[in-house]
């Protein structure tokens, strides 16, 4: 690749416009999935795709959430299959082959949103089918998160030859990936175990609820959920933790592990608030914002880690060793002592009869 353009984003101006107008409208749209739950608003428009036989719904503040609701889903929509013609069209990203593919699978979970919310409105959806529904439109933000962070990333961290366009080798990015599945199952979890009402049915961690425990099946695996929420929570620590630690020197990875941790706590603290009877509208919006937000900047940072990592693989730098303090003082003590040897030609194989270079 010519140097001059190796550090350059991978994307164009406009595409990452796009890109992030795509991503802003799917945080937008999970936002509003979670407020028409919180606000029981599913039947706030009986029938799909108007609204009471209208184009425009009455002013009726749950008809207005929904119809809302609706309305953002077509603008992600199109948004995301604009990004991925532009993608399928442009040679510049087939090097990155997996970008095409993230946004394709993009489009069949995002069509699985709109099947599962027609029929949410139309028939109910039940349990395990609402999980899907959840599922899919936080798997659709996942993936277009996750092309908008490698749409900004240098070209020389994204192609190259002999490795894929993102490593997940580092001990770092797996401890993200970890935290990421495990905050994906406790908001998935909700829909199938959180009882009718419940503050955190809708994209909630059950550490925060009062619900009481009741010895049954439902019982039971509210409380496994409820254990991996705690799970979770911890498991986000320990990566603000290890960001701080280890991640300082790559762009972006702190600020996202802090705003994970900053939007964790908002939700703490207001969902205590709702627990102990705060259920306006405003925390209601807020709780669904801080959750959403919180899953988003966790994207963000697995996305960053993985691109570094990919970054430090083309260079030759063991990703293991990124991840360790006090790596760079071994290896510059290391460099000097065998360029001494083979500048006196006295190394063999497994051997080195001259004198190491002092360190």
């Amino acid at each position: 690749m010519n140097e001059r353009f190796a550090d350059r984003p991978l994307a164009t101006g406009k595409y990452r416009n796009l890109l992030l107008a795509a991503s802003g409208l799917t945080f937008l749209l999970i936002v509003l999935g979670g407020t028409v739950c919180m606000t029981d608003s599913t039947l706030g428009c009986p029938d799909w795709p108007g609204c009471f036989g209208q184009i425009i719904p009455p002013l009726q503040v749950n008809a207005i959430i929904e119809y809302t609701h609706r309305f953002v889903a077509a603008l992600a929509g199109a948004s995301i299959i604009a990004s991925t013609f532009v993608t399928l069209r442009q040679r510049q990203y087939r090097p990155t082959d997996w970008i095409s593919r993230a946004l394709l699978i993009t489009i069949v979970f995002l069509l699985a949103v709109v099947v599962f919310g027609a029929f949410a409105v139309l028939t109910g959806l039940p349990r395990g089918v609402a999980a899907l529904d959840v599922g899919s439109a936080l798997a659709v933000l996942t993936l277009v998160l996750a092309v908008t962070v490698a749409a900004f990333a240098p070209q020389r961290s994204l192609t190259g030859q002999g490795a894929p366009g993102l490593s997940f080798h580092s001990p770092f990015t797996r401890l993200g990936l970890a935290t990421l599945a495990a905050t994906f199952f406790v908001l998935v979890g909700s829909v199938l175990v959180a009882p009718v009402g419940s503050i955190v049915r809708c994209l909630g961690w059950p550490m925060l609820g009062s619900d009481p425990f009741i010895p049954t099946p439902i019982g039971w695996a509210t409380l496994a959920r409820a254990a991996l929420a705690w799970v979770a929570g911890l498991l986000a620590l320990a990566t603000i933790v290890q960001a701080w630690r280890t991640q300082r020197s790559r762009p972006g990875i702190v600020p996202a592990a802090l705003m994970m941790g900053i939007f964790l706590l908002i939700e703490v603290v207001l969902g205590w608030l709702i627990a102990a009877g705060g259920n306006s509208y405003f925390l209601l919006i807020s709780y669904v914002i801080a959750a959403a937000g919180e899953f988003s900047a966790l994207v963000v940072m697995v996305q960053l880690s993985a691109v570094a990592s990919r970054g430090k693989m083309i260079s030759g730098e063991s990703t293991a060793a990124s991840d360790r303090v006090g790596r760079t003082p071994v290896i510059e003590n290391w460099q000097p002592a065998t360029h001494h040897c083979i500048l006196t030609k006295g190394c063999s194989t497994g051997t080195c009869v001259g004198t190491p270079a002092p360190a």
